[in-house]
């Protein structure tokens, strides 16, 4: 983990690293040797890289949250899809099935692993995404379904690991599967990529309280 973490930071911080330098050289040197536009672009990607830090920091800090154990945790399944929804006020979120049942897990921590993805869909091109809950005797099972693009089959193996992202260039960190993973494992729970006809669906089980 921390091979892959500490090649993630590389990157980006090279990227930054160089862009100051040459800023740097431009403003002490008599000629002025980058124009303007070069200097925006190199800050842009400053900014650009900066964001990706930052996006990278707030995960590395979830999954920290993620492998904490529980302690007297619950929450009504129903309170965590209202969260979800004013999170994404913008898409089609769906939900159905035993909303009202009580999970082992906090509102905070279950609409991390939710928001996580929703997040993954939108980036995957899904224009709406819809959860089936089905109660069983300790566990309730949801399934979180969604339009955007398929997982290939090259990638189904890889989709959990740590650093894996097929959306880099988009801002991707490859953790947010990672994280879901983790925190329901920490919490007794469990998640599992389906194969739909269309589409990408996963079920997870929560803990019921």
């Amino acid at each position: 983990f921390s091979a892959h973490l500490t090649h993630e930071l590389k990157s980006p911080l090279t990227s930054i690293k160089g862009a100051a330098e040459l800023l740097l050289d431009s403003l002490q040197s008599k000629s002025d040797n980058l124009t303007r536009m070069e200097q925006k672009n190199f800050i842009s990607n400053i900014l650009g890289d900066t964001g990706r830090l930052e996006a990278m920091t707030q995960r590395l800090r979830e999954l920290a949250r993620a492998e904490t154990a529980p302690q007297n945790e619950h929450t009504e399944l129903s309170q965590v899809i209202g969260g979800l929804k004013s999170r994404f006020p913008t898409r089609a979120i769906d939900a159905a099935g035993c909303l009202d049942r009580s999970i082992g897990m906090s509102s905070e921590k279950a609409l991390i692993a939710l928001s996580h993805l929703t997040d993954n869909a939108i980036r995957h091109n899904a224009k709406r995404v819809r959860l089936e809950a089905v109660a069983e005797e300790a566990f309730i099972k949801v399934t979180v379904s969604n339009d955007g693009d398929p997982i290939s089959d090259a990638n189904r193996e890889k989709i959990f690991d740590a650093f894996f992202t097929t959306r880099r260039e988009s801002g991707g960190t490859g953790m947010g599967l990672a994280i879901v993973q983790s925190m329901l494992r920490a919490h007794g729970g469990e998640i599992r990529l389906l194969r739909p006809e269309q589409g990408v669906a996963f079920e997870i089980e929560l803990p019921l309280v």
